[in-house]
């Protein structure tokens, strides 16, 4: 049982997600539903070495969580990208096939990631026939040697999980899963994740046990925390994943996505993107904490504006580059001899920062209210 501030704070939070959720639904644009909302291409780590990713958004009808009545998670708008119109099987299917033309010329190793701005295995937003026939028509091709599908635990069952190993044989398959922390309150809270570190747990084991690897997102500063409480917490999150048993941990520092409640908050002045140097040193010092086996990769959005991760501008391009060479290498060295006369500023701010235990003491709870009536 959750105390009664915690349920207070956590029905206060649901609420402004939901007001902030009500703008993006209002602005979702009609789209040609034989095309996918997004795909590129990207050279990433496939198990040990390097080759070519196919990024698939497919335009569904979005997130449940986001759909339902929770409101959505606080930094998210990838409702957005869903359809105002459920897509048809025929088009959902077409949108897959268009996306994989991209790798017309490419050669192995390829992974193939598979999103919707929700979860590929819930069957509202891509039903199972459809799911199906896309796992049939990636198994045809012997030039993919990695799959990634991203889902909420709510849909990784013993059942789904094994029509994924039936559909695609010995392919290093990984279901990503946002846990974002590891704390629960955390999680609950600053984010509305809407599952609990349980949850995220079960859907390990299930997916372990039909030798699928879990690809957990970890959240780097969600709302209401300050950057040095955010950077203990990404790390902490880091290392309960190797003990929970991911197999590769992807690190997102959060970004200003509009019409959500960490854009209102941002707006008012009351939330500042985390910092390059705070990035930095997550990856670097998770880096060295977890098994070497276990692949850190981050590929964080908005670098160096406003809206994203950012230092003074100066160094920013260079660190971006630098993290972008540690996620294909996993080597440290390329963080090592990082400098700017901006790191004396974040070091001040990580020493000297009001700390925001935001979701563990009594004592803000009136201040963060306040925050969240406001924004």
């Amino acid at each position: 049982m959750c105390p009664d501030h915690i349920v207070s704070i956590q029905e206060a939070i649901a609420r402004a997600s939901m007001d902030a959720r009500q703008d993006s639904i209002k602005r979702r644009k009609s789209k040609d539903l034989s095309q996918p909302a997004a795909a590129w291409l990207s050279t990433t780590r496939i198990g040990g070495t390097d080759g070519t990713a196919l990024s698939i958004v497919l335009a569904t009808i979005g997130c449940s969580h986001a759909r339902g009545i929770s409101g959505g998670c606080t930094m998210c708008s990838y409702l957005l990208d869903g359809s105002e119109t459920p897509p048809s099987g025929e088009q959902i299917i077409k949108q897959f096939q268009n996306a994989m033309s991209k790798l017309e010329k490419k050669q192995a190793p390829l992974s193939v990631k598979l999103y919707t701005s929700g979860s590929f295995l819930d069957p509202d937003e891509v039903p199972i026939p459809v799911r199906e026939e896309i796992l049939l028509l990636l198994a045809k091709d012997e030039r993919v040697t990695e799959v990634v599908i991203e889902s909420r635990p709510d849909y990784v069952t013993s059942k789904s999980m094994e029509a994924l190993r039936r559909a695609l044989g010995t392919r290093r398959v990984e279901i990503g899963i946002g846990l974002e922390s590891s704390n629960d309150n955390i999680r609950r809270l600053c984010i509305n994740k809407g599952f609990s570190k349980q949850d995220f747990m079960d859907a390990t084991r299930v997916a372990r046990e039909n030798d699928i690897g879990v690809r957990a997102y970890v959240l780097l500063k969600p709302p209401f925390l300050s950057e040095k409480t955010a950077l203990d917490d990404a790390l902490q999150t880091v290392l309960d994943c190797e003990r929970m048993g991911v197999t590769t941990v992807s690190v997102n520092p959060v970004n200003i996505q509009k019409h959500t409640l960490v854009e209102r908050l941002w707006h008012r002045g009351e939330f500042r993107p985390p910092w390059l140097w705070s990035l930095v040193e997550l990856l670097k010092r998770a880096r060295k904490e977890i098994d070497s086996n276990i692949n850190i990769i981050c590929d964080p959005v908005a670098v160096g504006k406003s809206r994203g991760v950012h230092n003074c501008g100066k160094c920013d391009n260079i660190i971006a580059d630098s993290i972008k060479s540690f996620s294909l290498s996993q080597s440290v060295a390329v963080l090592d001899d990082l400098s700017c006369d901006c790191l004396l500023q974040w070091e001040h701010v990580i020493q000297h920062e009001e700390f925001s235990s935001l979701v563990h003491t009594d004592r803000h709870k009136d201040r963060l209210k306040s925050l969240i009536a406001k924004a």
